[in-house]
């Protein structure tokens, strides 16, 4: 038999933890119990208790309290004062761990998952109201963390006056860059103080020069010094880097294959600039989703990693061909699906997607938000905006207007701060989907959001824009809408058509809805205007549709009285759009798809084009130009915008004998672009990858493809999701890697711009335990200005609110004002709270100072222990799951660590920081003779002793 001495034992963990000689005379057996009596140190639950991981859990799921004082005190008769407090919330954190762990195990059904998420979310809010109102004495508990500092970690972008291009030549300095090869010219316009200079930018003018990159850049700046101008272009070089191979089973060093080159410019604030090509041509934009949707081949797992990428192609071999590929970028944030892409009236390129996690700098606050992308025609992000939704939002539709609005329309379930609702819309703590629509002005600020539904699942699937300031957003419903004509019964999902416009108070308002579909699901595809006509194409059933509807608005002028900033009221006229009246029109039925989809509808050159795919060779349109191959063909239809069945309608089918799709339609001059899945033998290409995707350009005269080319990606799998054509997009400013038309400098400053932070989003302060909180709510117009002047009001002036600059972004920081000021930052109440798309953190900030060795606060108040747990912790997959296990873990080890803290101050045990031993001195603590003790016990079971 083996035995243990524990009083050996005891010595060898006081050398470790380096307690003193006093301490090393206590006898282990008899002096724990001892010096806890005499001390008042009780010892703690996870030497003393234990109960059963599955005990807990059934008591959880059965509705037993998660933090009970009156157990602790059962579990340790006595307890009082701050140990209460320590107890209580570790044998809650012990059932929250007990509940993940459960979570993690193998064979646990959805449903188990569904209680255990119930019960986990039940016990975060049971211990957070806990710990929020806990009266401690010597410590203090705080669910977020204890900082000296609260700095976001969210910010808002600076306006940056200067531009890097993407990459333009690799190689050396002095080498002649390729492309600058031929004519090469561009126009270079120069507002400054109100006058405007052309400055041509012709490489011509070099003569024999070689056209190298700092040769160019010195021909750019001599014209820019020239005129007078302070804006200058460099070249941007980034090394290249060293290159390996392997050779015969050894690493071999390569050198550089050589350094990267760019343009920079420059700017300066007071001069606008502004660029421009001779002889511009098309430019197709076309987002593809790329990777191995199934790398392990096991439909259980979600292990895909796909990319999303925007790819310009330039001019083609002939005119109005597009072919040369400018760039393939990958898209900003964890994007989930690209839905829609539209080149604007400037030449930038909007791109509407779902994303999860984040965007560019952006922490989205639920599962699923939209987000807006705004791109220059050289690829560069100009903009991205997210909805904000609380839980998960889906968008669907976008339209960009002639002056620069944007409108995107999708679906939201769950709360949506900051949107004009209903009047029936369905439970924003519920999951049944409503939908939305939301208004962007030409800087991108948000200018409304409506939030419209029924009692049952609808959502908007297009938008666009009309005359008088209508947005009309059409979709589908399970229910009636409020103030719709018609009936959404007609079965499964009915589609729906709404007008809105602002009142005179400029509050978005329904002026018309009406319901139409067929006795099966029913889906719009897309929305297009023509004055007062609006045509909708939709897939009812199986059957393509075109419907038309004819509005005539009412606009008056009406006088206004509002208190104006300086307390006064004030009258002015306002115009807007009253009332709309809305009539059926026309309706053209194109025939069944038979097992197809609508792509797109678009209106050019006073003709209405709608394309798609199917397998049905026969739709209802006259002059077929190019016959169906067979499996699933896509198609293009032209016609009439009265849709009539006239002869000159026209008809192209396009793919080859396998199956081919379509997922997005642009259309240019007459000349059609269409992108999709490819089957077998699509147009005679060869396979490029495992799933290809395609691009496609139609002659509709002819029927033929006058530019095709299959597409491949990641892994071998590519499947195009959306694309848009600029007609002007294409020019000399793609070799110098220049953006078309203005180049804009400035940021939008607005909080609810640069953040997924909506108006009427929340989060608490106070300034002393237990104390009063006070609610900060974001407004529509906040900045990172008006938000610091808010904190610190509410802190009574106890924060110090100060903002920082970090890279190109502006950030908030919160410190305490005064030495002994200390400020708590909460968390607001339900799916309101704003500190994650802030990026601050909740917790205590507070000066410290060291006290005995240790480090405490500096008000005096003693230490502050931060658990870092959130109400958001989630049980939903694998990674999740580990994610809320190990924050279990950590706020576990807080507890433990502020009971050894307590234990050795109550015992006298010091903290000796003269040597980097930093050895301790005094009685041992009663919980490490517990512990101790318990190994012994450990040894005796293990040996028969």
């Amino acid at each position: 038999m083996i035995t243990f001495d524990t009083s050996s034992l005891l010595s060898y963990y006081q050398a470790k933890l380096g307690v003193g000689t006093a301490a090393s005379a206590l006898s282990s057996g008899t002096t724990s119990s001892t010096s806890t009596a005499k001390q008042g140190i009780p010892a703690a639950p996870w030497t003393t208790v234990t109960t059963e991981p599955s005990d807990l859990v059934k008591a959880a799921l059965n509705g037993r309290k998660f933090v009970d004082e009156g157990a602790a005190e059962a579990a340790a008769p006595g307890i009082k004062g701050d140990y209460k407090k320590l107890f209580s919330a570790y044998q809650a954190l012990n059932t929250l761990t007990a509940i993940a762990n459960r979570a993690s195990e193998k064979n646990v059904s959805d449903s188990e998952i569904k209680r255990l998420q119930t019960a986990l979310t039940k016990g975060l809010t049971e211990l957070t109201n806990y710990v929020q109102s806990a009266n401690t004495e010597g410590m203090r508990l705080t669910t977020g963390a204890a900082m000296t500092q609260d700095k976001s970690k969210v910010g808002v972008p600076k306006n940056v006056y200067g531009y890097v291009t993407n990459t333009l030549y690799s190689g050396q300095m002095d080498d002649e860059v390729p492309a600058f090869k031929g004519d090469q010219k561009f126009t270079m316009s120069v507002t400054k103080f109100g006058e405007t200079q052309n400055l041509t930018m012709d490489l011509a003018e070099m003569g024999s020069t070689p056209r190298t990159m700092s040769n160019v850049v010195s021909f750019f700046n001599g014209k820019l010094q020239a005129a007078g101008y302070n804006t200058t272009f460099a070249v941007e070089r980034t090394p290249g880097v060293e290159r390996t191979a392997t050779v015969n089973g050894q690493t071999v060093k390569l050198p550089a294959t050589g350094d990267d080159f760019a343009l920079r410019i420059r700017g300066d604030s007071i001069e606008k600039l502004t660029f421009t090509a001779p002889a511009p041509k098309p430019a197709v934009y076309i987002t593809t989703e790329a990777g191995n949707p199934d790398p392990d081949k096991d439909t259980k797992t979600d292990d895909a990693v796909i990319e999303n990428t925007l790819t310009k192609y330039g001019t083609g071999s002939s005119a109005g061909v597009a072919g040369a590929k400018v760039f393939s970028d990958t898209l900003e944030g964890t994007v989930a699906k690209v839905h829609k892409t539209v080149a604007g009236p400037d030449g930038s390129i909007y791109v509407l997607a779902d994303v999860e996690k984040s965007v560019e700098s952006q922490t989205i606050k639920g599962d699923q938000d939209v987000a807006l992308l705004k791109y220059d025609s050289a690829g560069k992000l100009l903009y991205a905006r997210s909805l904000g939704a609380a839980d998960t939002a889906t968008g669907y539709s976008i339209a960009v207007s002639d002056d620069g609005k944007v409108a995107i329309a999708g679906s939201v379930a769950g709360t949506l701060n900051g949107a004009t609702t209903g009047p029936i819309n369905s439970d924003s703590n519920g999951t049944v989907t409503d939908s939305f629509v939301s208004l962007y002005d030409a800087n991108g600020d948000e200018a409304w959001t409506v939030r419209r539904g029924g009692l049952l699942e609808d959502e908007a699937t297009a938008v666009a824009f009309g005359e008088d300031g209508v947005v009309y957003v059409a979709g589908r419903t399970k229910s009636d809408l409020p103030g719709a004509t018609g009936s959404a019964s007609q079965g499964g999902y009915d589609n729906y058509l709404t007008g809105f416009a602002t009142d005179i108070a400029g509050t978005p308002k329904a002026l018309f809805t009406t319901h139409f579909g067929s006795a099966e699901n029913d889906t719009v595809s897309g929305i297009v205007v023509d004055g007062g006509k609006v045509i909708v194409a939709s897939k009812e059933g199986s059957q393509a549709k075109l419907r038309s509807f004819d509005v005539a608005t009412t606009v008056v002028t009406e006088n206004r009285t509002t208190l104006n900033s300086a307390g006064i009221y004030e009258t002015k006229a306002v115009t807007y759009t009253k009332a709309a009246a809305m009539n059926v029109g026309a309706v053209r039925d194109l025939g069944t798809l038979k097992g197809g989809d609508i792509a797109g509808i678009s209106i050019d050159n006073g003709q209405l084009y709608i394309g798609g795919y199917t397998t049905n060779g026969e739709l209802s349109v006259g002059n077929v130009t190019s016959a169906a191959s067979g499996g699933s063909d896509g198609f293009v239809a032209r016609i009439s915008l009265d849709l009539t069945d006239t002869a000159g309608d026209t008809m192209a089918y396009y793919g080859g004998t396998g199956d081919d799709t379509v997922t997005g339609m642009a259309v240019s001059n007459g000349q059609v672009w269409l992108v999709g899945a490819a089957g077998k033998d699509l147009a005679g290409l060869p396979t490029v990858g495992t799933k290809d995707g395609y691009v496609a350009q139609i002659d509709m005269s002819t029927g033929e493809a006058s530019w095709e080319q299959r597409l491949t990606g990641k892994d071998g799998y590519a499947t195009p999701t959306s694309i848009a054509v600029d007609a002007s997009g294409s020019s000399a400013l793609d070799v110098f890697g220049l953006p078309r038309g203005a180049m804009n400098y400035v940021q939008s400053d607005k909080i609810v711009s640069a953040t997924s932070a909506r108006a009427g989003d929340t989060f608490q302060i106070r300034t002393r335990e237990r104390g009063p909180l006070t609610t900060i709510t974001i407004s529509a117009n906040d900045t990172l200005e008006t938000l610091a002047d808010k904190i610190r009001r509410a802190s009574g002036s106890a924060a110090k609110v100060s903002i920082t600059s970090d890279g190109n972004m502006r950030k908030l920081s919160i410190t305490p004002a005064f030495k002994t000021s200390t400020v708590e930052i909460l968390p607001g109440k339900g799916d309101s709270d704003v500190l994650d798309s802030l990026g601050l953190a909740s917790g205590v900030v507070r000066n410290t100072k060291t006290e005995g060795g240790r480090t405490v606060s500096a008000d005096g108040k003693g230490p502050v222990y931060g658990l870092k747990l959130n109400l958001d912790m989630s049980l939903a997959d694998a990674e999740s799951r580990a994610t809320t296990a190990d924050l279990l873990k950590s706020a576990t080890a807080a507890i433990r660590n502020a009971y050894r803290e307590m234990a050795d101050i109550a015992n006298g045990v010091k903290v000796d920081t003269s040597s980097t031993n930093s050895a301790t001195t005094g009685t041992a603590p009663a919980y490490l003779t517990n512990q101790i003790a318990n190994y012994q016990a450990a040894l005796d079971r293990l040996t028969g002793g």
